[in-house]
């Protein structure tokens, strides 16, 4: 049994609160550790992360893992990197960014869900993957099999093309692909940022891209500048790295607006593509940890929200910052979004 590919995501469903694709990068399924280092700790942090620790029976002695399940430099892994670097700021112990790749995160999505819930392995998610559980045979995780802390990030994608392709407008892309089914390429991982906006186009105008897999968003994007891929769908954060590349040309964006990072590019629905498309980003522990532990880590997260240097350092990164902390707040919002497009998803995947 084969993956089954989403039809009618997003243009509606997933309008106004939609949240999917998760940015990443990296080919092949090989892990890979870092730590997320920051500078030692002076006594204004030591006594911030002990005030922070003393609201919970629990805190970390040693470091704490964090399973991405995407490849360096990607919207995720570069997410999470930031975020553990201010989490080390008020915990007061390393967290390391172990990077899980493969199956488009369904590997260290997996590895996530199997976690001792012991406080010392937590994960960066994303929305897209509540649906996994629909789309990919052999998926074991759930919306039940994480506990969600943070959610920090909600990004729209650019739409990037090849400049040897000759479009410079989505209407130009459009016309381009229906004038030869398939045969113009759209790169990304499936089931992530870098295909939904894919499906929304091909619905909403008729159009047939060919598909190019990727294990992640930078991958795709490196893969356009070089000429071996048309079109792809990434994150600010990701496209920021290479905006000189002279062989890259911006679409448009995907959210209901257009970013402020980027108020020159117009969205897709202001060129006649009646869809949007942009995806949340969050920490989470594997379900069934501890009160205490889960107590210890809306504290410290809060406090990393609350943290103008973060705010500011994720929006220059290229990222929107949303506050979302606490698991009830977040679990809240986890299943608001998951009800109102679960319906949607199945039966788009069932059409396939």
């Amino acid at each position: 049994m084969k993956k089954k590919m989403l039809g009618l995501l997003l243009a509606t469903a997933m309008g106004a609160t939609l949240l999917a694709g998760c940015g990443s990068s990296n080919t092949g399924a090989a892990s890979s550790t870092d730590t997320a280092k920051t500078e030692t700790a002076d006594e204004k942090t030591e006594d911030t992360s002990t005030e922070a620790a003393s609201e919970s029976a629990w805190k970390p002695t040693q470091p704490v893992t964090v399973i991405c399940p995407y490849g360096a430099g990607g919207g995720q892994d570069i997410a999470a990197r930031l975020f553990a670097k201010y989490a080390e700021k008020y915990a007061g112990v390393n967290f390391v960014v172990d990077n899980q790749t493969g199956g488009s995160g369904t590997i260290g999505n997996t590895a996530i869900s199997m976690a001792d819930p012991d406080g010392y392995t937590l994960g960066m998610f994303c929305n897209v993957n509540l649906y996994d559980q629909f789309l990919v045979e052999g998926v074991t995780y759930t919306e039940d099999s994480f506990t969600q802390l943070a959610i920090f990030s909600q990004d729209a994608t650019v739409i990037v093309a090849n400049k040897k392709l000759g479009v410079s407008t989505m209407d130009e892309l459009i016309e381009l692909a229906k004038s030869k089914p398939g045969e113009v390429t759209w790169g990304g991982p499936e089931f992530t940022a870098q295909t939904y906006p894919r499906i929304n186009v091909e619905n909403a105008t008729g159009a047939q891209f060919g598909k190019m897999i990727f294990d992640g968003g930078n991958a795709s994007l490196v893969a356009v500048a070089g000429g071996n891929c048309d079109v792809t769908s990434v994150f600010p954060s990701e496209y920021m790295a290479m905006a000189d590349n002279a062989d890259l040309v911006v679409l448009a964006t995907t959210g209901p607006e257009r970013m402020e990072s980027m108020p020159d590019v117009p969205t897709m629905k202001e060129q006649g593509v009646d869809a949007t498309f942009s995806q949340w980003r969050s920490y989470v522990l594997p379900a069934g940890a501890s009160d205490d532990v889960i107590a210890y880590y809306d504290d410290v997260f809060a406090q990393v929200m609350a943290d103008e240097d973060f705010q500011k350092e994720l929006a220059d990164g290229g990222f929107n910052f949303v506050n979302v902390v606490g698991h009830e707040d977040c679990t809240q919002f986890m299943e608001d979004d998951f009800n109102a497009n679960k319906d949607a998803i199945i039966a788009a995947a069932q059409a396939q």
